[in-house]
């Protein structure tokens, strides 16, 4: 009888110990989200705000962005593999290298064509001036984030 009561309390134990973990990862996982959204939501105020968007703009330009990024991410993770490669090994064959490097300027022309693609969209809905204010404010977004990054790294040193 003993023998049962601690098999009961022990399946009890790591019942709970699952429970906490599960729960814990969930709540990691939901504070992700919500920060993953929280920078979205102050990215869209940066752009919208620097370019002096509407709200009808707003409504029809960000879903292309949103098309836009998606496409170069897919782009990126695509061709993950082959710059990875290059990091990887220590001396590989000029053979090799070419097909590495000749894969990176195709990957540069993708997404180049990406943007041109998107560019003409943008230029079907929005201002000239606006679509132009775009591109200054993606510069001065990009500024912001690697100071961001860098005042962090500086803080772990």
């Amino acid at each position: 009888m003993k023998t049962l009561k601690k098999y009961k309390t022990i399946i009890f134990l790591l019942a709970v110990c699952l429970l906490t973990n599960n729960l814990l990862a969930q709540s990691n996982q939901n504070e992700m989200v919500e920060k993953r959204e929280s920078r979205e939501a102050r990215k869209i105020g940066f752009f919208t705000s620097k370019m002096q968007l509407t709200t009808d703009e707003s409504q029809i330009f960000w879903p292309l962005v949103n098309e836009m990024e998606a496409e170069l991410k897919e782009l990126r993770k695509k061709n993950s593999d082959k710059s990875m490669m290059l990091k990887g090994k220590g001396e590989i064959s000029d053979k090799e290298l070419e097909e590495i490097m000749d894969a990176k300027m195709e990957m540069g022309k993708s997404q180049m064509d990406i943007k041109i693609k998107y560019h003409k969209k943008f230029k079907e809905v929005l201002p000239i001036k606006k679509v132009a204010k775009y591109y200054e404010a993606t510069q001065e977004y990009r500024k912001i984030l690697a100071k961001r990054k860098a005042n962090k790294s500086e803080k772990y040193r």
